[in-house]
């Protein structure tokens, strides 16, 4: 076992250092911050608040990073509209999409040869500065497309297509399907954040950016491990069914950490 594992309190990993490593992996600049304290907390321990230029600025995410406990707890905060939606339907779709941000978005991350445990806490916030959310429902057989331009005040989609359950869909599969494409509309709002629409609308380079066709250069979905949940794949060179993209898709590291270069950050010794 490693040493710095089992005795976390070792490891001189500092604010700075954390700083440094995060901003190299997602190719940001590592100068140009403030630093600024907040405490002491109650255990006598000293906190910091990081204050960057150009980062660490959303208003719609908080991360706590605990560098004894070596753990990352990241807030995000969307604004769930129930619109013209029954109590209930509205209720299961809320719980839905945050238990699917959860899953896709809680990992494993390494920074400066730390690894840490990120978890992500979904937060509904009735607010201008959470990400705005319209829940719906299809209930044609007829795909609904979600959707997440996150720019110009347009509100996210997260669509449910209860519709498919005539077509034979069980309705488990129906939930995990919502489940996965509300991690993935979320993370429109972390690319478009950290890289703008090419990023975000060109999902990492597979797509046309405004018409969202696969590009042909696009590689096929992996025949095994994991899938990329911000990227598309082009399915004519390998394709992926339903229940295969929903057990093996999950948020690269490369993105967990956009999503730390987004949010206001608060550093626990």
């Amino acid at each position: 076992m490693d040493s710095t594992a089992a005795n976390p309190q070792k490891h001189s990993l500092t604010l700075d250092i954390f700083e440094e490593h995060l901003h190299k992996a997602i190719d940001k600049p590592t100068v140009n911050y403030r630093i600024v304290r907040v405490g002491p907390s109650r255990n006598g321990r000293g906190r910091k608040l990081k204050v960057h230029n150009g980062a660490h600025k959303a208003t719609w995410a908080k991360t706590t990073i605990n560098s004894r406990l070596r753990t990352i707890n990241i807030d995000v905060y969307l604004n769930f509209k129930q619109n013209s939606l029954q109590q209930g339907d509205y209720l299961k779709l809320k719980t839905l999409a945050i238990a699917g941000i959860k899953q896709y978005w809680s990992n494993t991350i390494t920074v400066a040869g730390v690894r840490f445990n990120v978890i992500i806490n979904p937060l509904h916030k009735s607010s201008s500065d959470a990400i705005p959310v319209d829940l719906e429902i299809e209930e044609s057989e007829s795909y609904g497309r979600s959707m997440n331009p996150a720019i110009l005040g347009i509100d996210a989609s997260f669509i449910y297509q209860r519709g498919s359950v005539t077509a034979g869909i069980p309705s488990k599969l129906i939930d995990d399907e919502f489940k996965l494409v509300s991690a993935h509309e979320f993370g429109h709002s972390i690319l478009i954040y950290v890289g703008g629409i090419n990023l975000s609308w060109g999902h990492k380079g597979s797509t046309n950016v405004l018409l969202q066709n696969v590009k042909a250069f696009s590689p096929g979905y992996p025949n095994q491990g994991k899938i990329d949940l911000m990227k598309y794949y082009n399915d004519t060179k390998n394709t992926a069914n339903l229940k295969q993209r929903i057990t093996r898709s999950e948020a690269l590291e490369v993105d967990i950490k956009r999503l730390i270069w987004s949010s206001e950050v608060l550093w626990k010794d």
